[in-house]
């Protein structure tokens, strides 16, 4: 059913951006987040050009039936979702850990649940707000955990958990704009797209006026693969395919109930962070990603 197609969409694309933030973390040891963010930028629309004009040639059709306002929401909405997202999200990794990171990005669904309420009037049952609420509960308790472990709400700089944070807002933004354009018929390729294709212009921007060439240059000409390898993944899994994923899920599901998955990055993230850049998991976040499972179980289970 599409319902279920739009499940097993949402499960692969969180998948993969629960996978992304110890990726972030260690890339962002060889690149400067705007240099990182440009150069994820420009490979994802080297990637996503060609194929919408390839699979989709007469998508760009249903741009000449947009209004002004129409315009302008799918201009913030590409601008919100790329390049103000994830310039608080790179900015505020390189200040905090990977799992405090992606835990504080995992509390998006309570914000979207509520913007999408009151704005595109969606309705949300009481199963699922319970679920939401067990859910943000198991990610409160992870929070928490560095609390009682050493007197601070987080392990990371207050800095770093709070431009994270912010990129939360953001997303809220862009998803509940990119719903409204998705009742326009606007293609999910078409949107991912713009969205990217406007993230560069913007970010490249920001880069060219802020950074000297010389240390863009030495930056991207690094030797070491692993960084650039990071840089790809980013891009092309993280970005193209997974921003595709999404919004053609949005398509078939409410956005509340759509974003509810957003909880399972901690799931899928925590592991690779462990192993790979050896950041501790103790017994609360266990329990925190058990109690987050059952809330997001309670939600989705019809």
């Amino acid at each position: 059913s599409s319902r279920s197609k739009a499940y097993f969409y949402l499960l692969v694309a969180v998948a993969i951006w629960g996978f992304a933030g110890p990726i972030i973390k260690f890339t962002l040891g060889t690149f400067d987040p705007l240099v990182f963010l440009t150069y994820r930028f420009f490979l994802t629309c080297l990637v996503l050009i060609p194929v919408l004009f390839i699979s989709e040639p007469r998508s760009f059709q249903t741009l000449t039936h947009l209004s002004p306002h129409d315009w302008l929401i799918l201009v913030v909405s590409g601008l919100l979702g790329t390049a103000g997202q994830l310039l608080l999200l790179f900015y505020g990794f390189s200040l905090t850990s990977s799992i405090d990171g992606t835990l504080i990005s995992s509390t998006s669904p309570i914000l979207v649940a509520f913007a999408g309420a009151i704005l595109l009037h969606e309705r949300v049952t009481r199963r699922e707000k319970i679920g939401m609420t067990i859910a943000f509960a198991g990610t409160l308790i992870i929070v928490s955990q560095t609390f009682f472990e050493s007197g601070q709400l987080f392990s990371g700089t207050s800095l770093g958990n709070l431009l994270v944070m912010a990129g939360n807002f953001c997303w809220v933004a862009n998803v509940i704009m990119g719903k409204k354009l998705l009742r326009h018929h606007l293609s999910p390729l078409l949107q991912t797209t713009i969205s990217f294709f406007l993230g560069f212009l913007a970010v490249s921007l920001i880069l060219f006026t802020t950074k000297p060439t010389y240390l863009v240059y030495q930056q991207l000409t690094t030797n070491n693969l692993q960084p650039h390898m990071g840089v790809i993944y980013m891009a092309l899994l993280s970005g193209a395919l997974a921003y595709y994923l999404y919004r053609k899920a949005q398509k078939s599901i409410e956005t509340s109930e759509a974003d509810t998955f957003v909880y399972l990055q901690p799931l899928f993230g925590t592991p690779l962070a462990y192993f790979w850049l050896k950041e501790p998991i103790t017994l609360p976040f266990i329990i925190g990603a058990i109690i987050i499972a059952i809330g997001v179980f309670l939600v989705e289970r019809k």
